[in-house]
């Protein structure tokens, strides 16, 4: 930190579930923090960043904070609650756990917890605690778990390529992302690569931000990015357009989705993806005849039915491009992999007595309500379920249970914390120590805090390590500091500098992985070749393939309800972070004009979205960057208490193809005004 005049200005980093991990510099003065600005000497952030974060200092000030510990005293859901000491809660809470383990078992307990910290330790803090304790396991599969899976059939451990590859691409693909609102960070490379004459493509089913601001784009149906990278390797083959010596060279297995391609007509890639064998014919000319070609993909296109096979076959297109070889402005990005480190000297797994069952996070609701064994105390921290999880009508009637004791520690009165029993207050990333890698790019950094906990706030890792003692809980991991956790975890971290030294990287200090090549083969490493197909998933197919829907192929639904959902990102929420900066706002619906001339909806009519899970409430805003059939609801607002009207209401708790990842893009529903 250095400080001038009684201004106090540290370096610090964004903790938020976003690829771009952004280096800030926060300004405090007499002890607030005033302003939140992007470092310059970030190499990654370069002095900017996002709108969102810029206002983050109304959080940590905020009138409404929550500060202190607080006791339920209204009816579940009201958000009625009465100030305690820590004393009062640590007794509660040690209480209430002690009994329900007591009367049902530990696996009674449901830890429920995610990335609305990624710092490294405190996003882990509780594990150590749930294995000791012996509660239920959750899978933490709700955002990128169908895109590491279908990663890793093909590329293993490979990482991906450096971002900063792109600013020298001929063409850069944005597939299913909106690279403006959610990685704003590599925008920078698309301005320069456009600067040397290079072009930007955008494949998503609908026009969004990056879209309007593209080159050239291309709308293709929900669901059918396998459909369609699938048709353009067909196209290549037809053309003549393969380099088999590179492929002999560098990849294993193309022969069998050669084979399948060939004996598979056009009309299943046409129909599937929406765009035609002609328009497919010239995309694989242009993408052939341009070497350095870089693919940016969206995890946001791997949530539905059919997320992982998407992924294969993106992939399998970039490896039959050569795009996996390297070199300038040629690269694939989906998820960095910067840094392998292992998780397990964070968690402690080794700390359980036994395996005991696991909940699928994206299941909550029925866990709750349906689930064997039952559950009777659920820990809810850096997360949000009641805004963030599908089929949230049915997780609402789950936290209602009277015979469900809640506990929840954040920030401010989420819509889940208004279901609590015990209020716990959390610090933010600016009163905390941590570790931060990124999955957006190749650097990490360690983060001091900048100002002293507020009010009663305490840290995850506090938390977490004050409950276990109280617990009885005397094992090692409880009684690391978190400069301990830290120097454990970088001590087997792989990609680490040698500057690191044995306790990492001094705060405000980032460092770039081993693991960024920006030359060669991202295989070179680890002495591999990219896989079209492997045999070791017996029930999933061997290569990328058209698979069939789910809910959007369901003729009984689609009877009822036919329009198609999507619920991306807005761009004033991570996703259901800052959602107490807009009460009130449900946020708005793109409906295609055509559709709502047949509907009898209107511009900025409150219109309802329903189907046999639940309802929404959004504003109609009518557009064509939608395509007819297809509406499109940006973000998780959040309702007001004792409202039953998210929008993930209406979306689905079936899981996808692979990875136990989530269908947040593959709901059906009806359209009707509110009135």
């Amino acid at each position: 930190m250095t400080q001038t005049e009684a201004i106090v200005r540290g370096k610090t980093v964004c903790p938020l579930d976003c690829p771009d991990s952004c280096g800030m510099i926060a300004t405090v003065r007499d002890g607030r923090v005033v302003s939140l600005q992007g470092d310059p000497d970030h190499p990654y952030t370069r002095g900017f960043i996002c709108r969102k974060m810029r206002r983050y200092p109304e959080r940590v000030h905020a009138g409404d904070r929550l500060l202190h510990p607080q006791v339920r005293t209204g009816a579940k859901g009201e958000g009625r609650f009465a100030r305690i000491s820590w004393d009062e809660a640590w007794d509660i809470l040690v209480t209430r756990l002690g009994e329900v383990v007591q009367r049902y078992g530990a696996t009674a307990v449901l830890p429920y917890a995610y990335a609305g910290n990624m710092g490294m330790v405190n996003r882990f803090a509780g594990h150590s605690f749930f294995y000791r304790l012996g509660s239920l396991r959750l899978d933490e599969t709700i955002c990128s778990a169908a895109a590491g899976a279908a990663w890793s059939r093909h590329c293993g451990s490979a990482p991906g390529s450096p971002p900063e590859l792109a600013a020298d691409a001929g063409l850069i693909v944005a597939w299913g992302i909106n690279i403006r609102v959610t990685n704003v960070h590599f925008w920078p490379y698309v301005v320069e690569a456009r600067k040397k004459g290079g072009r930007l493509l955008v494949i998503d089913p609908y026009r969004n931000a990056t879209g309007r601001a593209a080159d050239r784009y291309l709308a293709v149906k929900p669901g059918g990015d396998a459909a369609l990278a699938l048709g353009l390797i067909k196209a290549l083959l037809e053309e003549g357009l393969v380099d088999r010596q590179r492929l002999v060279r560098d990849t294993t297995g193309f022969q069998r989705l050669e084979e399948y391609l060939g004996r598979t007509g056009w009309s299943g890639f046409e129909d599937d993806s929406g765009i035609g064998k002609a328009q497919m014919v010239d995309l694989a000319r242009e993408l052939r005849e341009q070497p350095r070609t870089f693919f940016r993909i969206g995890i946001g296109l791997t949530r539905n039915s059919r997320g992982g096979m998407a992924v294969r076959a993106i992939l399998s297109l970039a490896a039959v491009l050569g795009l996996f070889q390297g070199g300038p402005g040629r690269g694939v990005l989906l998820s960095a992999g910067a840094f392998r480190g292992n998780r397990d000297l964070l968690r402690f797994p080794g700390l359980a007595g036994e395996e005991t069952p696991s909940v699928n996070m994206i299941q909550l609701g029925q866990a709750l309500t349906a689930g064997r064994p039952a559950i009777h105390a659920l820990f809810v921290y850096n997360a949000n379920p009641l805004s963030a999880c599908p089929d949230t009508t049915t997780v609402r009637r789950g936290l209602l249970r009277s015979d469900l004791f809640t506990v929840v520690h954040d920030q401010v009165m989420t819509p889940t914390a208004r279901c609590a029993d015990l209020l716990l207050p959390a610090t933010t990333f600016l009163e905390n120590r941590d570790l931060y890698t990124a999955y957006g790019h190749f650097h990490l950094g360690i983060a001091d805090p900048v100002i002293p906990p507020q009010g009663e706030a305490i840290s995850n890792f506090d938390l977490f390590q004050t409950l276990a003692g109280k617990m009885g809980f005397d094992e090692a991991p409880f009684r690391q500091t978190v400069d301990e956790r830290i120097a454990g975890y970088l001590r087997e971290m792989e990609g680490l500098p040698v500057e690191a030294g044995t306790g990492g990287p001094a705060a405000g200090q980032w460092l770039r992985s081993t693991l960024a090549n920006t030359r060669g083969s991202l295989f070179a490493r680890d002495g591999g070749r990219f896989a079209f197909a492997a045999d070791d998933q017996p029930l999933e197919p061997p290569f990328a393939c058209l698979s069939r829907a789910g809910e959007f192929a369901d003729p009984d639904l689609r009877s009822r309800f036919p329009f198609k959902l999507l619920i991306p990102p807005h761009a004033d929420l991570l996703n259901s972070t800052f959602g107490e900066r807009y009460p009130g706002v449900s946020g708005e619906v793109l409906i295609h004009p055509e559709d709502a001339i047949a509907a009898g909806v209107a511009e900025g009519e409150l219109v309802v979205l329903e189907n046999h899970r639940g309802q929404a409430v959004r504003r109609a805003r009518l557009s064509t960057d939608t395509q007819r059939g297809l509406l499109v609801a940006e973000g998780l607002f959040w309702t007001a208490a004792g409202e039953d009207t998210a929008i993930n209401g209406v979306a689905s708790q079936k899981l996808s193809d692979m990875g136990g990842g989530a269908t947040f893009h593959e709901s059906r529903v009806a359209l009707r005004g509110s009135r």
